[in-house]
């Protein structure tokens, strides 16, 4: 099981205490000291290194926004990018990439997630054919890290049918599956994540109630709209062993959404969870 430690907050060592006293050995890393890891200098990074060896935690990957990115002359709507910029221009991407893989390496994972481009309307860039990817999978795999796809709803590819035309044309590229993303665009179903099991090298976890606003209402893992006592089962079957990562999103209490969310995976996922 991995945890997020900035989901408690911008402060890395209190959701590595978290992580601790709830037995999970794994961390997620995508910010601190308030800034998105991509951001952060080589001695901070070093310093969140640190502090997991102290604890006895490793980092399971590195949860970066490459890809959560359009052209500067496009308009992004509201778009949760973590600190890191919507608007990149394409001759600064490769360099952005590189940074990725850096990061990574001081933080110990050979993890990274990247998303497919931010859906704009007429400026919205191919994922499929951007010669950067086959470029950037080249880089990392000379770096022993592996590259993962999110399913981002306010990205290009977010459904079964073009995540699975993506990962069968860049074999080397696998599948970070968010699990409540998938809910949230209408394919939350066994059958969905049947289909994309072979190719998940990472699951994140989190859970939501629909408001009448169109708005989501987070809460802990369980306690929500998405079909994990369906879904989970499925997934372990076609792929035991995964890292699952608890994103909880919850604003109020994220310390006890967590640790009622870790419960629920040990309970839910076959055999439980370590």
């Amino acid at each position: 099981m991995v945890l997020n430690p900035d989901e408690l907050g911008q402060d890395p060592a209190v959701g590595m205490d978290l992580a601790h006293a709830l037995g999970v050995r794994h961390l997620e890393i995508r910010t601190a000291y308030n800034s998105n890891a991509l951001t952060l200098d080589d001695a901070r990074l070093r310093e969140i290194r640190h502090l997991a060896d102290e604890r006895g935690l490793r980092v399971a990957a590195l949860a970066s926004p490459l890809w959560k990115w359009c052209r500067p002359e496009a308009a992004p709507g509201k778009v949760d990018s973590f600190g890191f910029p919507t608007q990149v221009p394409t001759e600064d991407r490769e360099r952005w990439v590189h940074r990725a893989l850096v990061v990574a390496g001081i933080l110990g994972t050979d993890r990274v997630r990247v998303f497919s481009h931010l859906s704009v309307g007429e400026q919205t860039e191919s994922f499929l054919d951007d010669p950067l990817l086959p470029y950037a999978l080249k880089a990392a795999e000379r770096a022993g890290i592996q590259l993962l796809l999110e399913n981002e709803p306010v990205c290009t590819v977010a459904e079964p049918a073009p995540l699975l035309d993506v990962l069968r044309e860049h074999t080397g590229l696998g599948l970070w599956l968010d699990l409540g993303n998938l809910y949230e665009v209408g394919h939350g179903t066994a059958q969905a994540v049947e289909e994309l099991a072979p190719y998940v090298e990472y699951v994140h976890v989190k859970d939501y109630l629909p408001r009448n606003d169109r708005m989501k209402a987070f809460v802990a893992a369980g306690a929500g709209a998405v079909p994990y006592g369906e879904l989970l089962p499925v997934l372990h079957r076609v792929r035991p062993g995964l890292p699952y990562a608890l994103e909880t999103h919850v604003r109020q209490s994220p310390g006890e959404a967590l640790t009622r969310g870790a419960a629920f995976l040990r309970r839910t996922v076959p055999g439980g969870l370590a």
